[in-house]
């Protein structure tokens, strides 16, 4: 009842926070329309697919608008006038909106491994139906990088990696995938001084005794640089407030990923919320970075846009699967046989590996991933990697 609250709660403060261009009843935006609410409907319906392109947009509402407008009323069962009325525009401003199909052009990335690794643990032992040990003992550990899988199994966690490549496209990456038993979820873990003086990720996943850990938002570098920092909340207290009006060219673009304290966790939009206005909810824990990947289940549209390519890069990201379940993606990249990823390879991958909810985190020469003292994304002969403010850190319950 909790958990269905929260959600309620984080729903509906979403749905709140879009930018709704309220009208007068009996007056709609029309051809000939100009002004600001004519450019946040655009925006809006460039956000749920129906227009491909915000290069050059204008105030103006066009017949162009008009056909675009007409198409989101026909999916969502309105009156096709092609004029954005209150009740149009309060269904389009809402999270039930219903998108576009994906356009026929979009691209088409492939995000298939070209073999898979053997997954036969020695020696394991038995397992209970949720997956977990089904008998008290010492955890289960298994790490065979030439093959690439890891493996931890206690009563309460577990913990599965695997590496995979791709030769068509240049690409190794790493798939994690964690869940909890009863109890238990991810934690933050910050650096010395409040994550002002930065440290090594395997002195910092060593001291919250994490099974595993990736690198986080890094937003103590924004800090140190005098940048804005985006919405960030740690262990329930206000790290970061200063945010950006939501652009999604922008990179990072400083959206959020927000855990409750049931471990659920949530996408918004870089200025959806203030971090009081978090706290409030029942955030505990929020990172802001971005692009989101996953929202709701679904890449969100304007990864298909005809404006949005990113570039390739070493990248990681974090979701969730379900409460209780979470999903990390590591790609290196800047060497031989990987050059990294686009987001959009990313956001098809993260969907594909069951995240609801997903959000890119700082990427490039700050990425590590840790597996029992070992920075996988590295090799054994050079551990070495850059100091970070701090960790998205998987513990045991009793250690958190």
């Amino acid at each position: 009842m909790k958990r269905a609250f929260v959600l309620a709660l984080a729903a509906a403060l979403l749905c709140a926070a879009l930018p709704f261009p309220s009208l007068a009843r009996g007056t709609a935006l029309k051809e000939g329309s100009r002004g600001q609410k004519v450019l946040d409907l655009k925006i809006r319906l460039f956000d749920l697919g129906y227009l491909q392109s915000l290069k050059n947009v204008t105030d103006r509402f066009t017949a162009d608008t008009a056909e675009k407008v007409e198409a989101f009323q026909i999916r969502n069962g309105l009156l096709p006038t092609g004029e954005a009325d209150p009740e149009t525009l309060e269904a389009m401003f809402t999270a039930q909106a219903v998108k576009a199909p994906l356009p026929k052009d979009r691209p088409i990335y492939n995000i298939l491994p070209d073999t898979v690794p053997q997954t036969d643990y020695p020696g394991m032992p038995a397992l209970d139906e949720a997956g977990f040990l089904a008998e008290p003992g010492d955890p289960y550990v298994y790490s065979d990088r030439d093959a690439g899988i890891w493996r931890y199994v206690s009563g309460s966690l577990r913990v599965d990696i695997m590496r995979y490549y791709q030769s068509e496209n240049e690409i190794e990456w790493f798939e994690v995938y964690v869940s909890y038993g009863a109890e238990g979820r991810p934690v933050t873990v910050e650096s010395r001084r409040d994550g002002a003086f930065f440290q090594s990720p395997l002195t910092l996943a060593k001291q919250a005794e994490a099974v595993c850990a990736i690198t986080d938002d890094f937003y103590r570098y924004r800090v140190k640089h005098k940048q804005r920092t985006g919405v960030v909340v740690r262990d329930g207290e206000i790290k970061a407030d200063r945010t950006y009006a939501q652009d999604r060219s922008r990179i990072p673009s400083l959206e959020v990923l927000a855990m409750f304290g049931d471990g659920t966790l949530k996408t918004f939009a870089s200025d959806a919320h203030t971090a009081q206005e978090y706290i409030d909810m029942g955030v505990t824990d929020s990172w802001a970075f971005g692009p989101a990947l996953v929202q709701e289940g679904e890449v969100p549209r304007y990864f298909y846009s005809k404006d949005y390519r990113s570039y390739r890069e070493p990248r990681c990201a974090f979701g969730m699967i379900e409460p209780g379940r979470y999903c990390a993606l590591v790609i290196t990249g800047r060497k031989t046989g990987s050059r990294g990823a686009y987001f959009g390879w990313m956001a098809e991958k993260m969907l594909a590996m069951g995240a609801k909810e997903a959000l890119n985190l700082d990427g490039g020469g700050t990425v590590a991933l840790i597996f029992q003292g070992d920075i996988l994304n590295h090799s054994e002969k050079n551990q070495s990697s850059r100091q970070v403010s701090g960790l998205i850190a998987f513990a045991e319950p009793a250690n958190q």
